[in-house]
């Protein structure tokens, strides 16, 4: 049942339990009055008690549900507003992070490995220069409406990083099907065109891609997914590379996950092993540390 219709619903209920607790009330004045003798016969009384009925009991009721309902759409809205990204309407990146913290308990049941990527927009300033903020933005929405069209729905979760930078869970995937759909999307957001006024926009975009175990904590799996990006920026841009988690290293869980660009001794101890495309997948880069 969605919101509105559970909204209705409860709105319903109000009314009824507000109309049943004002009738009880005009019945029991007017039975009062007809106690001291006003009105003297049933008739009398019954139409004494309908009058007061309709005009205590059905305005109250109506009043009363009408001012639940619009209270549950407007709590309904700040919610919305507390975990989507105003522009893209994306999950934001405080409840992505509540998003992917559930997908990890689901998957200590299932037993079952999910999939962490980001998404960076590549040479974005240039848009931003050339056609300015509100153009940028526009591009940001298409992009976002791609990436959202591309994934299950309900199962996959799909946020805004920062900037333009989208983070994406891939649930119940191995690291094969993961490739596949991250290769399918940057093939989709290479091919669209955006309008942006009179003139036609077309971005590409970079994935960092890792997987992630019921035992890998987010913030790790995070990490490993942005040392991939990090190396597709690198590399070119607009690819697709997998990373491992490094062994061994599994810090605390944290609550906020900054983007942080690997530099230094481990880039240095790390080699790119190319694997060549079949016919679903182009040229992947899989970064894999070395002893």
């Amino acid at each position: 049942m969605t919101n509105s219709r559970r909204d209705v619903w409860s709105a319903v209920i109000f009314f009824m339990l507000v109309a049943c607790t004002a009738l009880s009330l005009s019945f029991t004045v007017s039975l009062m009055f007809y106690k001291i003798g006003l009105p003297a016969d049933i008739g009398s009384y019954v139409r004494l008690n309908l009058f007061v009925s309709c005009c205590v009991a059905l305005p109250t009721a109506i009043i009363a549900s009408l001012h639940d309902f619009h209270m549950r759409a407007y709590q309904h809205r700040l919610e919305e507003m507390a975990w989507t990204d105003a522009l893209t309407g994306l999950l934001n990146r405080r409840f992505f992070i509540h998003a992917a913290e559930e997908e990890r308990s689901r998957m200590r049941r299932t037993k079952q490995s999910a999939a962490i990527v980001l998404i960076d927009l590549d040479h974005f300033k240039e848009v931003n220069d050339l056609h300015g903020h509100p153009g940028g933005d526009l591009v940001l929405k298409e992009i976002a409406a791609i990436a959202h069209s591309e994934l299950r729905g309900p199962f996959d979760r799909l946020g805004r990083w920062g900037g333009e930078e989208f983070v994406v869970l891939l649930s119940c995937v191995s690291k094969e099907q993961a490739i596949i759909v991250c290769e399918r999307l940057r093939r989709r957001i290479e091919e669209a065109t955006i309008a942006v006024g009179d003139k036609q926009v077309s971005v590409t975009a970079s994935f960092g891609l890792c997987m992630m175990s019921p035992e890998t904590p987010l913030n790790v799996a995070v990490d490993c997914a942005d040392g991939a990006l990090y190396e597709v920026k690198r590399l070119g841009r607009n690819q697709v590379l997998f990373r491992d988690v490094p062994e061994g290293e599994s810090p605390p869980i944290v609550t906020t996950l900054p983007i942080r660009r690997r530099f230094g001794a481990r880039a240095q101890h790390e080699k790119i092993v190319k694997l060549r495309a079949t016919d679903n997948v182009s040229i992947l880069e899989r970064k894999v540390a070395s002893n």
